[in-house]
């Protein structure tokens, strides 16, 4: 018998060891597998929060066109509305933070979920915005509501003036004053109104 034993040369142990490595191999797949999935459905999550906040600050920008706050004296709405005094396109549009806010991580604060910008349609070429030909004003706005398609402003349906604008909304990030890269844009088309935009 002490023979028999003397003859083994380590072939479970071998076996043992090798099981052991291909089991720990394969947890370690799965490991990183579940944290690539986390971080998939965390940027999902993210993103479908951004789009609802800034769907949500556009449809409430349409709601209430005419009603935006005045910032200071630079951002009007009334600017925007009224292209017989503010001929210029380039210096007559609107950038606000929206109304609507999330909740912040810290108690009583709170955040504007999206960043508004608000600008004539026009059949003019945009301004460029690096090298001799930019246009500082103009430039304020971010890429997507500066490229908008060029139509006529202004256009009249049967016999009713009207204009049209483009109103652009990018959410922030959440618990953060960043921008995000989610933006939603609509153009709109209004009746002027003769007594506010006319005069």
């Amino acid at each position: 018998m002490s023979a028999n034993v003397s003859n083994e040369k380590g072939y479970v142990m071998l076996f043992t060891l090798m099981f052991i490595l291909i089991i720990t191999v394969m947890g370690l797949i799965a490991t990183q597998t579940s944290v690539f999935e986390i971080k998939i459905a965390e940027n999902s999550r993210r993103y479908s929060e951004e789009l609802a906040g800034a769907e949500a600050a556009l449809n409430d920008s349409i709601a209430n066109f005419r009603s935006q706050s005045k910032v200071g004296t630079t951002y009007d709405i009334a600017h925007v509305l009224n292209d017989t005094k503010y001929r210029d396109f380039k210096t007559a549009f609107y950038i606000n933070d929206s109304p609507q806010d999330f909740p912040l991580d810290s108690p009583g604060t709170s955040s504007s979920i999206a960043l508004i910008e608000i600008r004539r349609i026009v059949d003019e070429t945009e301004p460029t915005c690096s090298g001799n030909g930019s246009d500082p004003a103009f430039c304020t706005l971010s890429e997507p509501a500066r490229t908008v398609p060029r139509l006529p402003h202004r256009y009249y349906a049967g016999s009713i003036d009207k204009r049209r604008f483009a109103v652009t909304a990018t959410s922030y990030r959440r618990n953060s004053t960043n921008l995000s890269v989610t933006w939603v844009q609509k153009g709109i088309s209004l009746p002027a109104e003769q007594n506010a935009d006319l005069f």
